[in-house]
């Protein structure tokens, strides 16, 4: 089964759907200060319905093939946007059920439709040797979990509520999502083939959403120079300030680009993309927080505020980088992929 993308998805392509999720989402205006939104769940039908789970599902299963780029597009602006939907997991989710479906397992095909119907969540996460995964993204709120198995490679499938616990994370640094600590029953766990791919996904587009909350962010920033009054002129009036805010204007592009040729090697099956996809989160997890801080510096005391936001992102890049890997863990692993250790 080839499930790589049958057509390529143009910029304009990826703008108009960025557009229709903001407008799900009602975050048309930027001029609306960012906040998380509890009743994200109530509007996960009308975003399924644009497709956004069925981005990295072959045709034959109801998806669009191969679109990474578009996910990823999707991502940064559902990371904009402050969702609460675990959206990278159900992408990596949908990648690996569509996988296991293609082999004739009815089970996963069923679980497939619910998640492409927008009917059912399911989250991804990797289990531990203590078969608990920690900061599962989506839990305890989800219906089905799709978890690496670390001991093995494989995936197993618990789409049973009864066959796992939760708890909540102590580490819920990021107050947008919400995520726990999943003891699964390995009893009641129904095993999948292994899929590189849908890690590699799993782990891109958390790079994408980190990215996506840094830009909004940045252009809040430039907004409130060009506004912010001192010694009679705006502050981004003085080169000090433009200068910190063209260096992440760079510094982000960049970001960009790496995520965008991820992307584009997982899509057309390069044989270079796990490399691409590691390099993409190394950078992201590292550079976007550092980004972050120093927006909310340059905002001033009012960029502290909770009421202004922009501490929201800074907190969801942070655990962005812990639900994929941390830039230490993420440097290690792209050092492992080239033979250097």
């Amino acid at each position: 089964m080839n499930d790589t993308a049958t057509s390529t998805p143009t910029g304009d392509d990826i703008r108009q759907l960025r557009k229709a999720i903001a407008g799900v989402l009602d975050t048309t205006d930027t001029d609306t200060l960012p906040a998380p939104d509890p009743e994200w769940r109530t509007r996960w039908p009308a975003l399924a319905a644009l497709g956004l789970t069925a981005l990295c599902v072959p045709e034959d299963h109801g998806g669009m093939g191969r679109q990474v780029e578009v996910a990823a597009g999707s991502a940064s602006e559902l990371g904009a946007a402050l969702c609460g939907a675990p959206y990278a997991g159900l992408v990596a989710a949908s990648h690996a059920l569509s996988g296991a479906a293609g082999d004739g397992d009815d089970r996963a095909a069923r679980l497939l439709a619910r998640l492409l119907a927008g009917d059912a969540l399911v989250a991804y996460g990797r289990l531990g040797p203590d078969e608990t995964a920690r900061t599962v993204d989506g839990a305890p709120a989800t219906d089905a979990l799709v978890l690496e198995d670390a001991a093995t490679g494989d995936l197993l499938l618990v789409d049973d509520p009864a066959g796992w616990s939760a708890t909540a994370s102590l580490h819920a640094f990021d107050v947008s999502r919400s995520c726990a600590d999943i003891t699964v029953d390995r009893a009641s766990a129904h095993r999948l083939p292994a899929d590189r791919v849908a890690a590699d996904l799993f782990g891109l587009l958390l790079a994408a959403d980190a990215v996506g909350g840094a830009e909004r962010a940045h252009a809040r920033t430039v907004a409130h120079a060009k506004d912010r009054q001192a010694f009679g002129k705006a502050i981004g009036g003085f080169q000090a300030v433009q200068h910190r805010l063209a260096d992440h204007a760079v510094r982000l592009r960049g970001m960009s680009l790496l995520v965008g040729a991820a992307a584009r090697a997982l899509a057309t099956d390069d044989p270079d993309s796990h490399r691409a996809a590691l390099l993409a989160e190394a950078s992201v997890s590292d550079g976007t927080t550092h980004v972050l801080h120093d927006l909310l510096q340059l905002t001033g005391a009012i960029g502290f505020t909770w009421e202004y936001g922009l501490h929201f992102y800074e907190r969801r890049a942070h655990h962005d980088a812990r639900l994929a890997t941390n830039p230490r863990r993420a440097r290690h692993a792209l050092a492992d992929h080239e033979g250097w250790i």
